[in-house]
């Protein structure tokens, strides 16, 4: 078959401008972040840099007493929004949302709850997540939306209508490092394809921390529990129940080890050739000796018919650990971020990673505190806060950060949350967060950040104008 002239002349066209593209019209190409941020030097990767312009590096902030009576506020402490520079109070976003899903601004202390609970009220709860899930669509792992048919699947293992009119407290103690959940199912309901956002993660909790069970499924693998940060579904094989005090005498033991690391292997042995599990940074575990040749510790796990039993676990001499709380000292604070420099972010702390406010609450745990983990909840939980104007000039708002404490500040809006650096040797100043996104460059690529890093307040990843509010954590 023969072409026609004017069909030649098109493909020849069609050709020539595959071949030889212009410049630009490329597509953009994602690529990885550099180590260090445009505007940032190489030795600002190092906590020392920062620790050298704290006068005051070593001076302690809070003593253990004072952090105790802070926690203590914190549980019942009132939040009240107000217009701030006529415009709504910027820590007002996403809060009610967030407790509407479980997450706590005041913290509880779930081993000191009443015996028995109302079962309407938890029916309400339950409704109410299930409402959420039919309100919009959510992706599964395959980026298809879920049919009615999934929904109703986890619909039916929720079982409200077995729900007991009065709930008797079973308590528990978390024997690795868990999801608490929306909904009792490990398959992700992603908010859209392009982000691995998953709306049915609630936050991760760690091993040592106590739970009451209200609530199972209908299968048994995921008990509904009020932890002391959220109240949500976790897989029961990270829970061991037993009775209350028994529970009571491992978290709150005295002599305990504290991960200091980002996370620390537990082996079953003294020889340390066989791995159990990692506990994470700020995760504490019961201290049984330390002997110069390494660390034993009581490691709780879960019995066959789900009770709570204990062994003996080990921990190299070397571990990025310490004995207790770490002192409340801006070294301390500024050294905790900086060991996960680099690690990748991890929405509500899905996939053993952390996102901005996880990564924020294992730094303040580390010293002792408990604060909720959502960025509102964590600026609001000090009452020194520093409201910046958004009519200010990019100069004005500069000014103003530069007279905030560094170090031991966190800012932010209720979306997002940051550690402030300060201000360095060059005269700008410097933020330390976990973030998940990244930014254009100069040739139209797209340049993935989605880790922990340092940024300059200058750069458009994450500038001057996008924290709101500052919080001090003094007290």
């Amino acid at each position: 078959m023969q072409l026609s002239c004017s069909r030649v002349l098109a493909l020849i066209i069609i050709v020539a401008l595959t071949l030889f593209k212009p410049v630009g019209a490329e597509d953009s190409k994602p690529r990885h972040a550099p180590d260090a941020l445009p505007g940032v030097e190489p030795e600002m990767l190092n906590p020392e840099y920062w620790i050298a312009l704290q006068d005051d590096a070593n001076d302690v902030i809070m003593t253990p007493a004072e952090i105790g009576r802070f926690n203590e506020k914190l549980r019942n402490k009132k939040v009240v929004f107000k217009d701030r520079f006529g415009k709504p109070d910027p820590l007002i976003s996403n809060y009610a949302k967030k407790l509407s899903i479980g997450l706590f601004m005041n913290p509880i202390q779930p081993l000191d709850l009443p015996d028995t609970a109302p079962g309407d009220s938890l029916r309400s709860w339950l409704e109410s997540n299930i409402d959420y899930l039919y309100s919009r669509d959510f992706y599964d792992n395959r980026n298809a939306i879920y049919s009615d048919k999934m929904r109703q699947k986890i619909v039916d293992k929720i079982n409200v209508d077995g729900v007991p009119d009065i709930i008797t407290r079973r308590f528990g103690i978390i024997v690795k490092r868990a999801d608490v959940r929306l909904y009792p199912t490990a398959a992700p309901g992603f908010s859209e394809t392009k982000w691995e956002m998953d709306m049915f993660q609630t936050t991760g909790i760690y091993t040592i921390d106590p739970v009451a069970v209200l609530y199972e499924s209908v299968d048994g693998d995921f008990y509904y529990v009020e932890s002391p940060i959220a109240r949500g579904w976790i897989a029961s094989e990270y829970i061991a129940i037993a009775d209350r005090n028994e529970v009571r005498k491992l978290v709150e033991d005295k002599n305990f080890l504290m991960a200091t690391g980002n996370k620390v292997p537990i082996y079953g042995d003294s020889g340390f050739r066989n791995y159990v599990r990692y506990f994470y940074l700020s995760a504490t575990i019961p201290l049984i000796s330390n002997n110069g040749r390494g660390y034993t510790v009581t490691l709780p796990y879960r019995k066959m018919d789900g009770s709570l039993g204990t062994t003996k676990g080990y921990i190299r001499p070397d571990a990025d650990v310490h004995k207790g709380y770490l002192p409340y000292t801006k070294r301390n604070a500024i050294t905790q971020i900086f060991k996960m420099l680099g690690e990748p972010y991890g929405w509500a702390d899905q996939q053993n990673k952390r996102d901005c406010s996880g990564t924020e609450v294992v730094v303040i745990r580390s010293f002792g505190f408990v604060t909720g983990r959502w960025p509102n909840f964590i600026l609001l939980a000090s009452d020194h806060q520093t409201y910046i104007d958004p009519a200010l000039s990019t100069e004005e708002k500069m000014a103003v950060v530069a007279k905030i404490e560094p170090g031991i500040t966190w800012g932010g809006t209720g979306g997002h949350a940051i550690m402030y650096l300060g201000k360095a040797r060059n005269g700008k100043i410097y933020f330390i967060q976990m973030a998940g996104w990244g930014y254009d460059d100069e040739n139209g690529d797209h340049i993935i950040v989605n880790r922990v890093a340092v940024n300059s307040a200058e750069h458009k990843w994450y500038d001057i104008n996008s924290p709101r509010a500052f919080m001090t954590l003094r007290p």
